[in-house]
């Protein structure tokens, strides 16, 4: 069986595929990856031509973290389906999503999950005022990115003012970050949801920092959720709409708990360090049995 992963961000998930590449191996599987910052076509006398595919097509495309190139990927995917390989995109060719948290958390409001105080704006001066409602600190961070990246504590109205003036300088759009409640948390919780399955780590910041990503060199310890939660994270990924993601859970110091968002692409290395579980093996075997 030949299978391919399919990535706009290789960079971003290297570890995560070549996790996937070394249970593919094990299997007798071949195993390759399509790189979009690299793919290129040609259209030649009415025929598309994909010189990546040299005139091969694999079994299966594990469609992950191509979500910066959705009209591309799509076109790509049916593609490959006409051509009689199979896909298993997360549900990407059925909804069309795209990463936006601001998207995600309505989603979630509107499936009754809770989630932190949050306000949406498509200019500064409106985050200003709702930073001042809200009260400092608060989270102020990009409605796209991942991982951790571009997520800022904001302490002071000052410390903000300089923020959106570094913002306006880089031409960054108001309309690109989200602002949430600042929750003191008891457990900052990530919940691998696939399928049925799910496995819960306890993040813990490096010193110095307030973000909890393993990515961000924060530390990881497994973490036994109740079935209350367990039954909050599927919910939540339901309500996103995807077949396997990661579930962030806040729970405060008064046990409510709140999710944060739902991550598309989650990395599971930190999983796996946590749990001992092979979540490699179990996230190619499911993404195989779910590819159509």
């Amino acid at each position: 069986m030949k299978i391919t992963v399919v990535t706009s961000n290789y960079k971003a998930f290297v570890l995560e595929i070549k996790r996937l590449e070394e249970e593919a191996e094990k299997r007798g599987f071949d195993f390759s990856v399509l790189d979009l910052e690299n793919f290129s076509f040609a259209i030649k006398d009415g025929k598309l031509d994909i010189d990546w595919l040299n005139g091969e097509i694999s079994d299966i495309y594990i469609l992950r973290g191509a979500l910066h190139s959705q009209k591309l990927v799509s076109e790509l995917l049916e593609y490959l389906r006409k051509k009689g390989a199979k896909v298993f995109d997360n549900n990407f060719l059925k909804d069309k999503y795209s990463i936006n948290k601001a998207a995600d958390l309505v989603k979630l409001t509107l499936a009754g999950i809770l989630v932190p105080n949050t306000f949406f704006a498509r200019n500064f001066e409106n985050f200003l005022k709702f930073g001042e409602e809200i009260g400092y600190p608060f989270i102020f961070k990009s409605g796209r990115a991942g991982k951790g990246q571009g997520v800022y504590k904001v302490d002071s109205r000052e410390d903000f003012l300089k923020m959106i003036a570094g913002f306006n300088k880089e031409e960054k759009e108001a309309k690109s970050f989200i602002l949430q409640q600042y929750i003191p948390y008891k457990y900052d919780l990530r919940c691998l949801v696939i399928g049925d399955s799910t496995f819960t780590m306890r993040r813990i910041p490096k010193e110095g920092d307030f973000r909890a990503n393993f990515s961000l060199g924060g530390s990881v310890e497994l973490f036994e959720l109740d079935d209350k939660g367990k039954d909050l994270a599927k919910r939540a990924l339901k309500a996103v709409g995807l077949e396997m993601g990661g579930v962030d859970i806040l729970i405060d110091e008064n046990d409510k708990r709140y999710v944060l968002e739902v991550n598309h692409n989650p990395g599971f290395v930190g999983m796996e360090k946590a749990t001992g579980e092979n979540i490699a093996k179990i996230y190619l075997d499911f993404s195989i049995s779910r590819a159509s």
